[in-house]
């Protein structure tokens, strides 16, 4: 009976596992592995209510290894030493407990500077579990008073803490709201398209979520998805911890977010789908590794997971778990087969009808039904027709439409045969809304996406002369096939980046004997990713050069200038803009970029910037080759780019104390200066401030996010007047000096 009543109280022991490392609840602000435009997000964001100033508490027993205390990252932080040999690392906290906040003020007086990162003895720190070891706070990189914690093991690998020791109860499952498809070669389609496109999910009474219909694909292709976790008590969005493919019901490939570490943080941009990120169609994660794509253990080693299936329907399922083993079900049938052509014939008409036979080129199955779309006769979408009737006629069919519903309008048909096929989209429109095609505006853009190069040509208005493209070389022209998938609108087939090597232009044909000719010159350059390569602009203003290993894959580059670009409200545009292209491929190492400047530019205070859809403007770090005439910085995302001159000071918004302010002796603990600079921002480091107190230098904090320098006292200051000296410098080099004056009594 004794031995049952203590195995009874050590086995809950036993299965505790570590603390949870505060008291302020087990909610989350965001989890392990979710993508940051850095990279991976290492560990996971317990909220603090708001507030700083909470008691952080040790997961186990173990001893304090490392301290640091910074501008950015991490801010103020400590790195612990678990019993296990396991590694806690604590972030963004506000103060140590009190002998080691006393240990830092020591190394802060011994190296004159805020900055440190120094290692305490072995056991010279020691506490036990549940001790608390310091205090919730803001400092660092942050967004708002919270802790950053990680759980690391003795090789240095980054876990998960979730699945790991720190238990955090959910039973809310994750929610999936879309599946993108991905082409990945010149002979891959999806639904009769060679783009990737993206799927909306339903969901049934069961809880699973479907693909509405089933997804015609060809070729070889990549599966992505747009989902997130959520728990009880939280409106945040959250990284799943698991995702696997079942094709035909055995697991064909997953992912894991379990262990990751600092040396793989660029490859976040290749396990998020980069594409749909960069043109804002929201975060998705990529199913599959691309040929080149960085090897990360996030993937399955055993598959690449793209998918290129043998003719015929394909039952795909995809599962999606939490940390907790909560799981969501994806259901969808593919099926594989090569989309056929379909030849639209206009019949005949009366006063409200108007008739259209669709035929299938060069295959024998019957067309079942059809979509139809309306376009203006500028291109621009219209509407989904209503088909009033339709009618088999052997392997054709016969519609109808809405006579007043076509006139001036081009129209788009999408047919399905009897066993599922999809059609490439057919075209049909009224002679009387073709466009002159010998003054015809066109235009030309160039994408490069996981399948490779698509080459897109858009004229203003619809016209009836047959349309082409092809490369020039230097010795020869090579045509490149297109296909009309829109009134207006041709595109290639992917094409290889090494075809464009030679290639000194592109021409767009208009009319069977060539009537009008298009011409684009673009200086093409093909990287390789084991070498170092230059791409200069066509006016050779602009250029960027790339390391070896800053792409993953073989990769076409080119630069453009831009013409409509977002406005600089706070500087003054000294140069063109440009776009680093592909703009839509991801790097895996900085690439320099360079601008060559006229002499007319020496004296302004310039500086190289690149274009962040959230941030705006943003400073580049500059070098200035002055007998070159030449700015240097480097760029880990292909931008636009351009020079720009601030010659704006910075400014304190506001501060405590005030100037000229009154306070009382007990009531002044602290100061805090509000900061701010509307275009070159702050360098987090030590020369970008200068803070004195009554003539003495003073180690004050500075938060990026927030823009603000504070400072806790240790000890009140005497009655009577006192100065704050505020020296604040931008990364453009421009300076603010200001004299806080105030008053103790």
């Amino acid at each position: 009976m004794k031995k049952y009543i203590i195995l009874l109280l050590i086995t809950p022991l036993l299965g505790q596992g570590y603390s949870w490392p505060t008291g302020t609840g087990k909610n989350l602000s965001s989890n392990f592995g979710e993508f940051r435009t850095t990279g991976y997000h290492l560990g996971i964001d317990i909220k603090t209510k708001g507030t700083g100033g909470h008691p952080i508490y040790a997961i186990d027993d173990g001893y304090v290894f490392r301290v640091i205390t910074n501008y950015s990252g991490f801010g103020k932080a400590l790195y612990y030493k678990l019993a296990d040999g396991k590694i806690a690392v604590y972030a963004h906290l506000s103060t140590f407990s009190p002998k080691l906040e006393q240990r830092l003020k020591e190394e802060q007086e011994k190296s004159q500077s805020y900055l440190t990162n120094f290692y305490p003895k072995e056991n010279e720190f020691f506490f036990s579990k549940d001790d608390v070891i310091a205090y919730s706070g803001n400092t660092g990189f942050s967004f708002g008073p919270h802790l950053h914690f990680e759980l690391r093991d003795e090789k240095g690998n980054i876990l998960n803490p979730l699945t790991n020791g720190i238990n955090q109860p959910d039973r809310l499952a994750p929610i999936v709201e879309e599946i993108g498809f991905t082409p990945l070669n010149k002979d891959s389609w999806i639904n009769g398209s060679q783009l990737p496109q993206n799927f909306p999910v339903f969901r049934n009474k069961k809880g699973e979520y479907l693909l509405a219909d089933t997804v015609n694909t060809f070729g070889k292709i990549g599966l992505s998805i747009k989902t997130y976790d959520k728990r009880e008590g939280a409106n945040n969005k959250y990284q799943p911890h698991r995702i696997e493919v079942y094709l035909n019901n055995k697991l064909y490939h997953y992912l894991e977010f379990e262990k990751l570490n600092y040396n793989v943080q660029l490859s976040a941009n290749f396990i998020s789908d980069y594409r749909n990120s960069r043109l804002n169609l929201g975060n998705f994660v990529k199913l599959y590794k691309n040929y080149g794509d960085p090897k990360v253990r996030v993937h399955s080693q055993e598959t690449d997971g793209t998918l290129e299936l043998n003719k015929g329907y394909h039952d795909i399922k995809i599962l999606i778990y939490d940390a907790q083993k909560n799981v969501r079900t994806v259901k969808g049938t593919l099926f594989f087969m090569s989309p056929f052509n379909v030849e639209v014939t206009k019949l005949g008409e009366t006063n409200s009808v108007v008739s259209f036979l669709l035929q299938p080129k060069s295959i024998a199955i019957p067309i079942k039904s059809t979509v139809v779309y309306s376009f203006t006769a500028f291109g621009y979408a219209d509407e989904r027709m209503d088909v009033l009737s339709q009618e088999r006629v052997e392997t054709g069919l016969i519609i109808s439409l809405k006579k007043d519903k076509i006139k001036r309008k081009s129209l788009q048909f999408i047919a399905q045969n009897d066993i599922g096929t999809i059609s490439k989209p057919s075209h049909w429109f009224d002679s009387n809304i073709s466009g002159d095609h010998l003054t015809l505006g066109v235009d030309l853009d160039i994408s490069h996406t996981d399948a490779g190069v698509y080459i897109q040509i858009q004229t203003e208005k619809v016209i009836s002369e047959k349309l082409s493209l092809r490369m020039k070389g230097d010795l020869q022209y090579k045509t490149i096939p297109i296909n009309q998938i829109q009134p207006s609108v041709y595109l290639s087939a992917p094409l290889l980046p090494k075809e464009f090597e030679a290639v000194n232009q592109i021409e767009a044909v208009i009319g069977e004997s060539i009537q009008r000719q298009v011409q684009y010159k673009f200086p093409f350059t093909v990287i390789y990713p084991d070498s170092f390569t230059s791409i200069i602009s066509e006016d050779g203003s602009c250029s960027i050069r790339t390391k070896k290993g800053s792409f993953s894959d073989n990769t076409l580059s080119w630069i453009e200038p831009v013409h409509k670009y977002p406005k600089i409200d706070a500087g003054k545009l000294l140069t063109r803009v440009y776009q680093l292209q592909p703009f839509q491929r991801p790097i895996l190492k900085s690439v320099q970029v360079a601008f060559r400047y006229p002499k007319k530019l020496d004296n302004k205070n310039k500086h190289l910037y690149y274009y962040d859809k959230k941030e705006g403007w943003t400073f580049i770090k500059t070098q200035n080759n002055v007998e070159r005439r030449v700015l240097f910085g480097e760029v880990k995302h292909l931008d636009a780019i351009a020079v720009i001159e601030d010659k704006n000071p910075p400014e304190i918004l506001n501060s405590f104390p005030g100037n000229n302010g009154k306070y009382a002796q007990l009531g002044l603990d602290h100061f805090k200066i509000n900061i701010n600079d509307e275009l070159s921002g702050f360098d987090p480091n030590p020369k970008s401030f200068d803070l004195l107190l009554d003539g003495k230098k003073i180690f004050y904090a500075f938060q990026p996010k927030l823009k603000s320098l504070s400072y806790q006292l240790d000890e009140p200051l005497s009655i009577g007047n006192h100065m704050l000296y505020v020296e604040l410098t931008d990364q453009a080099g421009n300076t603010l000096k200001k004299e806080i004056k105030f008053n103790v009594y």
